[in-house]
């Protein structure tokens, strides 16, 4: 079976069940956990239709990469550049500096399509909560398959005098190797497999499979009807059951590209039930759309949450988010997409589309760079209202300096006492260890200590533990087991302060508001399911037990920090745009609902600590009464929704390690 060159209703429906799932899931609605898969299908889709039309031109030899690249501008462009154009201007009265310095650079990113590759450094993880405030991470995809139409033509064209069989034994190995390494990377890199080409590459070149015959076709009725459904059944599945902790892409990709492929091939025979139910004019018409509403949905949804200043959105909002988006795709659809893709009028000729096309383009890239050189223009804001962000969102140097340094490199030191010299106390943890630095530093010095820290980003001080959601690259384990070891081979640090979001690593999830992936802990090294009742929980009781067993066993005092309540709202994005953009500031939770999110992890935290003579301390009876407090005086107490600012951390940790450990801590 090839793809011919009629036009069918049903992938226009499919399109429709590969975007509404995608809006569904940005925007919060529950049962759509897995609805990301919808970008796959539309690599499918875009496999099989570009495929399809490429091998017909190259077969009746009127082939031009002229021509390719032309009908892929006036496909892509206009309704790019329009969505890229509100957005830098909504922005300017949006964002604060920093997120508008890194908007322009996005900018730059998405005009030369290599925004994938700007989305993995920059923010790393697409489910994070980093992610939640980039208002054009969606135009990652777009830069994949843009990548993917530069070679992939010129293989085609390269492969035109041979037999299709040959096209396809091609195609297919490069989709092998393209699955093998998607496969890998999700492991090692989940992080680069989701944003990269090479790892993505094989679903577009299913669709290509699919489109060159790869398929045989089939009469029988009971075979195309059963084929159709199971399909349906397969992407239905991924959107309902997927969710942000899934290893993806990777072979769970299978299944929705399975599907997609199943559709199509299946609508080729005849029209079995599912094809009729994609042809129905609510599919279509949305999928008509479909282009535009991925376009516009993502900003609207980012902007909503900037002014509400929460990353996960109530009902209502998102249900409201979602129409608007709606309503901007038929406009952007009919009056942008519309006239460009026919030919006619001023922009008939390629001179005129190439030229207009490049002059807004290179307007874009003059905007974008003027912000960047700008860094986002903090002069928008007043004088105070910048003071007062600036120092909540920035890391001291210190910090930036002593994040996942290891102890053969050097840990960082604190206070008093010679470089090189004993020490009397180590603080160890994740990143909430390091937003308690500017604390820690003040404290040590105040009481003249030394004080050294092992902190390292997403890794909990918990031996034989590692961060399954970061990719094997992440060694956790590795991390903690070299600070165990340092621990033994010194005679020096009396006291070992042990403090991580304790809440997060217990429960697995984020905090209510706060959007992103789960966090999956497994044993170190473990290539076994964990027995059935045991997740998280368990193991976090059981290696915080071993953990402060291992250091008791030195003749350390231990004091373990429970959690800081955790916001779930950007606190100094939500107090800057109380004062300069005029929103409500959002509502910090009261201690009763913190007390709630950590009542299994306090209770582990007391049981060990009872058990093994250590110590243990919060804050939440400091910053909770009875609602928390985010921000004293107008400046946030929180750089973020959960990691204490410098202000905060030297505002709450010296008293807090003050009363728990009375007189101070000796070396040991």
């Amino acid at each position: 079976m090839t793809a011919n060159s009629g036009y069918r209703r049903d992938i226009d429906g499919l399109r429709a069940l590969a975007v509404l799932p995608v809006v569904f899931a940005h925007a919060g609605l529950p049962g759509f956990s897995g609805g990301y898969v919808g970008v796959d299908v539309f690599f499918i889709i875009s496999g099989y239709l570009i495929t399809g039309i490429l091998l017909r031109e190259i077969r009746q030899g009127r082939f031009s990469l002229a021509d390719f690249y032309e009908r892929r501008a006036r496909r892509i462009l206009p309704a790019l550049f329009a969505v890229l154009a509100a957005c830098t201007a909504l922005s300017w009265f949006i964002l604060p500096p920093d997120l508008l310095e890194g908007y322009a650079r996005s900018v730059l990113a998405t005009v030369l399509f290599v925004s994938n590759f700007w989305f993995w450094r920059s923010s790393g993880d697409y489910f994070g909560q980093a992610a939640e405030w980039e208002p054009l991470l969606h135009t990652w995809s777009l830069a994949v398959e843009e990548q993917f139409y530069v070679f992939f033509p010129l293989l085609l064209c390269l492969l035109a005098g041979k037999r299709m069989g040959t096209v396809i034994a091609a195609v297919a190995v490069l989709s092998l190797c393209s699955l093998a390494a998607s496969a890998w990377f999700t492991s090692a890199q989940p992080q680069a497999a989701y944003f990269l080409t090479f790892t993505r590459i094989w679903e577009l070149g299913l669709g290509a499979l699919l489109a060159a015959g790869a398929l045989p076709g089939s009469r029988q009725r009971a075979l195309v009807e059963l084929v159709a459904a199971a399909g349906l059944v397969a992407i239905l599945y991924s959107v309902v059951a997927y969710d942000a902790a899934t290893p993806f892409p990777g072979v769970a990709a299978l299944l929705p590209c399975g599907g997609a492929v199943a559709l199509i091939w299946a609508g080729a025979q005849g029209r079995p039930a599912a094809t009729r139910l994609l042809s129905s004019p609510v599919f279509v018409g949305i999928g008509l759309v479909s282009y535009s509403l991925y376009l516009w949905h993502w900003p609207v949804l980012v902007y909503t949450r900037l002014l509400q200043g929460s990353a996960e959105l109530a009902l209502v909002p998102a249900l409201a988010a979602i129409g608007i988006a709606l309503l901007l795709a038929w406009f952007s659809w009919r009056w942008v997409e519309q006239p460009f893709r026919h030919r006619g009028g001023f922009w008939d000729s390629r001179t005129a589309l190439v030229r207009g096309g490049s002059a807004f383009a290179l307007l874009l890239v003059v905007v974008a760079v003027v912000i960047n050189a700008g860094k986002g223009f903090p002069e928008r804001l007043p004088a105070d209202v910048l003071k007062v962000y600036t120092e909540a969102v920035e890391r001291t140097p210190v910090q930036e300096r002593c994040m996942g340094r290891l102890p053969e490199q050097g840990l960082c030191r604190f206070g008093d006492g010679p470089a090189a010299g004993p020490a009397d106390v180590l603080i160890w943890g994740d990143s909430h260890a390091g937003a308690f630095l500017p604390g820690f530093e003040l404290w040590t010095s105040a009481r003249g200590l030394t004080g050294l820290s092992a902190v390292k980003s997403a890794c909990p001080p918990l031996l034989g533990v590692v961060r399954a959601d970061k990719g094997e690259s992440h060694r956790c384990d590795e991390f903690n087991r070299r600070v165990m070891e340092f621990l033994e081979r010194r005679q020096d640090l009396g006291t070992v302060i042990l403090v991580a979001r304790w809440a997060q690593a217990v429960e697995g999830t984020p905090a209510p508001g706060e959007g992103g992936a789960d966090a999956v802990l497994v044993p170190a090294g473990s290539s076994r399911p964990l027995p059935a009742g045991y997740g998280n929980a368990e193991l976090v009781e059981q290696a915080l037990a071993d953990t402060v067993a291992r250091v008791r066993a030195t003749g350390r005092e231990v004091l373990i920090v429970k959690g800081v309540p955790e916001v779930g709202f950007s606190v100094p994005v939500a107090v800057v745009n109380a004062q300069f953009v005029g929103t409500r500031l959002e509502a910090a939770p009261t201690r009763t609902e913190v007390e709630k999110r950590n009542r299994r992890a306090d209770l582990i935290i007391e049981t060990v600590a009872t058990e093994l003579d250590a110590r243990h301390a919060s804050l939440v009876p400091e910053l909770c009464d009875p609602d928390c407090k985010v921000q004293e005086d107008g400046v946030p107490l929180y750089r973020d929704d959960d990691h204490l600012s410098t202000y905060g951390a030297r505002r709450l940790v010296p008293e807090l390690l003050n009363l728990a450990l009375g007189e101070g801590p000796g070396r040991g």
